[in-house]
């Protein structure tokens, strides 16, 4: 049987045995594998078993799917490669490793869903985006003194097509 090792600290690093077809990877908790961490995306990546071999298919996900440090979009897994999802770390440990303690999944039930009356950003929420938002506050005197030259164009023009008016 197949396992991911997770590498979550030096202390915590929990094995996960791949025990259907797909397992799902991401940060929210209808995925088969959550890691709750802001480097994962909601539904990152899927490890799908065909009986022979693993493929892991990225999702779309914003910080990307790596395999021995290269990102990948779909990758067949071998025994011992070292997969990334965001900035966390796990171990691919291929059918011959049952001599490792394995923790089984949890046991999954029929998620409650209910629609939301609002929507907030998570308390420790941390945005990997590499492209920084502009955080620059807007200046009124440079407001200000936009508007008033903009008054003072549309000033001149009109003074223009008056005079030429005036000629005709």
């Amino acid at each position: 049987m197949a396992k991911l090792q997770l590498i979550l600290s030096e202390d915590s690093q929990p094995f996960h045995e791949l025990t259907g077809d797909k397992t799902t990877v991401g940060r929210v908790d209808d995925n088969t594998l959550q890691i709750d961490d802001v480097s994962v995306s909601s539904h990152h990546a899927e490890i799908v078993s065909d009986g022979t071999l693993y493929h892991l298919h990225d999702l779309g996900s914003t910080n990307g799917t790596f395999v021995n440090g290269e990102q990948i979009t779909d990758a067949v897994l071998n025994s011992n490669d070292e997969v990334r999802f965001g900035a966390i770390a796990a171990i691919f440990l291929g059918g011959a490793e049952e001599l490792w303690d394995a923790q089984p999944l949890p046991k999954s039930s029929a998620p409650s869903v209910e629609l939301a009356n609002q929507s907030a950003k998570p308390a420790n929420f941390a945005s990997s985006s590499p492209v920084p938002r502009n955080m620059q506050k807007k200046d009124p005197v440079a407001i200000a003194a936009v508007a008033l030259g903009m008054l003072g164009i549309l000033g001149a023009v009109a003074a223009a097509a008056l005079s030429l008016m005036m000629v005709v």
